[in-house]
């Protein structure tokens, strides 16, 4: 027998036989595969017995073996026999690859590494496919800022023929934006650029903003992302745009990496030149409005400096007027045209006014099982109406704040030169909720929550809800009916029938009422309520020792009393979304009476006001400041139930103080409630995730409860802290951590709260 590979000759002997005479191939075996099947590998060769013998041939059938890329060796041994000579292939197959594994990685998931190695399980190892793969993953470790990783392949035998591929990954330090310079730049400061720009100087608690996962462009802070530079050059043209310097001219960025691999210097050169003021601000192919009136409402001026983002403002300004006109479909046109020499820049506002668009029907999609009216209902135009494009905006504002749909279009579609059809479309998502829960708060202690709700009884829009609540201190049942518009109409009505007993560790309270309140839409934002209702009240089981001295307010009602009368409020809403608003305000003013002309025992009058604004800024933040006052006055000297007094403190009033503890207390700290309240609550709100739903909140509470014969003051009680903010599947959820600025003696300095079911 002769062993031959790709390096040797053949054997003398035969090759001496080959000049004599032609030697055939007389049979051709393969050995050694495993996993490849023999006829897969014989059926590649292109030599076959019978044919003639050579060296040349034999090495070619080696090559077409190798290029299967199943092995990494072959060689050949030769058997000369009678009539020619037996080949057989030795072959040793390539590690096959069962499992692909990432270790050392933290700052990628294994999920977004796989996305980028071509190599896969289940297949035979290709070491260029392997060094490829671990290229991409060094790669996608650079593109997050991680410029010092190191990529190792290991192939690691696990049992039999089965063999793992792991990418040991040393990550190292992720490189951070040390500085950035500004070359030319002298209209405006670094801090005006970084309000706008994604690249930005790293500064160390910035880790710990990047750990709370707050708003990215926030937590990306000192990340050099290369795909935003060039985005940054148009912002940074942007903020100079926006201070007139209408020939600014940005350089295409430098980022230079520091030996280390650690620090990056970015660089950007701006020629600004010189600032430019407003000239002659025109108009051009209006005729629906005289020019006097497209100014009524303009916001630049001739004289002062140009400002783009005002220009695109006056842009939005008029499309949303020629829109409440029916001229949904205009285009507003800015042509800026600069002069140097005069450094003005003369503004022409050209406008394609296009036809008065009515709606010629409205078409609704999506709804499997809300009805058409509860749809049609909030919209703001009707059929045959001019479109008006702000009726629609508001449109898709009340169909959203129904809560009925995950996602809501309004979509006109032009049918002829002056018609559309509205269609809207509408995903539905579940409106039925069940939740059983438990937790802790400081009223309540521990506590169990069971809640039935549905918010689209039959596709209605009718909502429903069975709640029950059973805690250490508290516990509560309520039925609750709302039909938010009686046979289509203006008019809601809404009943409920309810019960608590709350422990006030003082004295023991229970209160088994009932209500119907009819509400009435008196405009778009505003609406009114009158609700008629009726309560006993049952206060018993005193502290020992409490009465007669030490509380005679508490004391002087114990036993079992009764309430009938009216609540009534009015409020204007122009919130965009009620269970998460970003801009708006909302403003109730409420009078309650309680009077012994229906029955009841109790004589008194309570009042309130409610202000909340929204106000929107960069990043998805908003800043909320609610302003609460009321006062409660017994009539003819009567007392004023305890149960309308005002108990300030707790979560839905004061956070950072335990419920009712910014309010009066005796001096042995038992709870009074309050005449009069007075509250500002502000909060700095921050999405954490938008498809969660979850929100952050920083928080100053000012405020306080008044005694019986405390006169009103400014000197208030003052709380800061966090609040998380979830929607959740079973309703929103709040929890915060309040810091009591200055507590007094015996009180806590810090209390943490949590409610289900409640907005803010």
């Amino acid at each position: 027998m002769v062993l031959a590979t790709l390096t040797c000759d053949m054997p003398l002997v035969l090759a001496v036989a080959a000049e004599q005479a032609e030697v055939k191939v007389t049979a051709i075996e393969i050995r050694g595969n495993k996993r490849i099947e023999s006829p897969a590998i014989a059926g590649r060769l292109t030599l076959k017995p019978g044919d003639p013998y050579t060296p040349e041939n034999v090495r070619g059938q080696i090559k077409i073996i190798y290029e299967t890329g199943y092995f990494e060796d072959v060689q050949v041994e030769t058997q000369p026999g009678a009539g020619g000579v037996a080949l057989a292939f030795l072959v040793r197959e390539k590690p096959f690859i069962t499992e692909i594994v990432f270790d050392g990685n933290k700052a990628l998931s294994d999920d977004k590494l796989k996305e980028k190695i071509t190599i896969k399980s289940q297949a035979f190892l290709d070491q260029l496919q392997t060094k490829e793969s671990a290229e991409k993953v060094r790669l996608a470790y650079q593109g997050d800022g991680y410029f010092n990783c190191r990529v190792i392949p290991i192939v690691q035998t696990l049992d039999g023929d089965r063999k793992r591929l792991t990418f040991l990954i040393a990550e190292g330090d992720k490189a951070r934006v040390k500085t950035v310079n500004f070359e030319g730049l002298h209209a405006a400061t670094k801090d005006e650029m970084f309000k706008v720009m994604a690249t930005r100087e790293w500064i160390p608690w910035y880790g710990l903003i990047t750990q709370l996962k707050l708003p990215s462009m926030v937590s990306d802070a000192g990340v050099l992302k290369r795909e935003e530079m060039n985005n940054d050059v148009e912002r940074v043209k942007e903020v100079l745009l926006n201070k007139g310097y209408l020939n600014v001219r940005v350089g295409l960025p430098t980022a230079e990496l520091d030996d280390e691999k650690k620090w990056f210097v970015v660089t950007y050169t701006v020629l600004e030149g010189e600032p430019f003021t407003i000239g002659e601000i025109g108009f051009r192919g209006n005729t629906v409005f005289e020019d006097s009136e497209l100014r009524e409402g303009l916001k630049m001026k001739e004289g002062e400096i140009f400002q783009r983002q005002k220009l695109r403002d006056e842009v939005t300004r008029l499309n949303d007027l020629y829109g409440s006109r029916g001229y949904s479909f205009a285009d507003v046109s800015p042509n800026v045209i600069p002069n140097t020499e005069e450094r003005t820049a003369s503004v022409v506002l050209t406008i394609k006014e296009g036809e008065m668009m009515r709606v010629r029907q409205i078409n609704i999609h999506g709804n499997e099982k809300t009805k058409d009216n509860v749809i049609r209902r909030e919209i703001r135009v009707d059929e045959q109406d001019v479109i008006d494009t702000p009726a629609l905006k508001r449109s898709f504002q009340r169909l959203n704040n129904l809560n009925f749909f995950e996602t809501v279009e309004i979509l006109p579609a032009q049918v002829a030169a002056d018609k559309v059809d509205l269609n809207v479309k509408v995903k539905e998502k579940p409106t039925g909720q069940f939740s059983i829960g438990g937790g802790f708060s400081t009223l309540d202690r521990m506590v169990a929550i069971a809640d039935i709700t549905e918010g689209n009884l039959g596709g209605n829009g009718w909502m429903g809800r069975v709640r029950g609540q059973l805690g250490q201190q508290r516990t509560i049942g309520m039925i609750t009916f709302r039909n938010p518009y009686v046979n289509d109409s203006l008019t809601s009505m809404q009943m409920d029938i309810y019960r608590t007993a709350t422990n006030y560790i003082t004295y023991f309270e229970t209160k088994t009422g009932a209500s119907v309140t009819l509400g009435r839409y008196l405009s778009e934002y505003t609406s009114g309520s009158v609700s008629l209702f009726a309560e006993e009240l049952t206060y018993k089981n005193p502290q020992p020792g409490l009465c007669p001295d030490r509380s005679p307010l508490v004391c002087s009602q114990i036993g079992t009393q009764s309430t009938t009368g009216f609540r009534t409020s009015m409020s204007r809403d122009t919130r965009d979304y009620f269970m998460d608003p970003r801009t708006g305000w909302r403003t109730t003013v409420g009078f309650d009476l309680g009077t012994p002309y229906l029955g009841g025992s109790n004589n008194f009058y309570k009042y309130y006001l409610d202000v909340i604004k929204y106000t929107p800024l960069p990043f998805d933040t908003r800043f909320a400041i609610r302003a609460r006052y009321g006062e409660s006055v017994g009539i003819e000297g009567n007392p004023i139930p305890l149960t309308e007094r005002f108990f300030v403190g707790g979560i839905n009033t004061m956070r950072g103080f335990v419920f009712g503890r910014a309010g009066p207390v005796t001096a042995s700290n038992s709870l009074l409630g309050a005449t009069k309240q007075l509250i500002f609550n502000n909060d700095f709100i921050f999405t954490i995730s938008a498809e969660a739903k979850l929100n952050g909140v920083i928080f100053f509470d000012y405020g306080k409860g008044f005694g019986d014969d405390e006169p009103l003051s400014f000197k208030l009680r003052q709380a800061v802290g966090f609040e998380g903010r979830w929607i959740s599947p079973f309703g929103p959820l709040r929890a915060a951590y309040g810091i009591n600025l200055d507590p007094n003696p015996g009180e806590r300095k810090g209390v943490f709260e949590f409610t289900i079911g409640t907005l803010f």
